[in-house]
């Protein structure tokens, strides 16, 4: 069973309009989970370079199942000129990445080799908040 999402919000980091909306739209996220309308946690930091098998700047948006649907419809209406990469989590991390993915937007190319094909335990998710399954 699929417990857990990843959002991968995706920005030219060397453009500084395409940077500052990414960036906006993720202070956007903040002041929503802040009211109480939905509760995904994006990750603290941001990628201002390639790293892992994203090829270009990004920040992760964690989402429980429970609320995939108002998280992804939320995107959906606001992810404007950027990318999304939506994802499951599971112990396939080059599946999740590739044939268990969809795309909001333009795909982004992703270097898959960056990624094990299998690891023994789902990844948690931010346990040191006690949310969602890692808590």
């Amino acid at each position: 069973e699929i417990k857990e999402y990843h959002f991968h919000v995706y920005f030219l980091q060397d453009n500084k309009q395409n940077r500052a909306s990414a960036l906006a739209l993720r202070e956007k996220i903040f002041k929503l989970i802040e009211k109480g309308f939905f509760h995904p946690v994006p990750l603290d930091t941001y990628n201002d370079s390639p790293r892992g098998p994203h090829s270009i700047g990004s920040y992760e948006v964690w989402c429980p199942k429970e609320h995939f649907s108002r998280v992804y419809s939320w995107f959906a209406l606001h992810h404007g000129v950027h990318s999304i990469l939506i994802h499951p989590l599971t112990q396939y991390e080059v599946l999740d990445h590739s044939d268990r993915s969809a795309w909001m937007g333009k795909p982004v190319p992703l270097d898959l080799s960056k990624l094990p094909e299998y690891v023994d335990k789902i990844p948690l998710q931010y346990p040191e908040l006690g949310l969602g399954y890692s808590a």
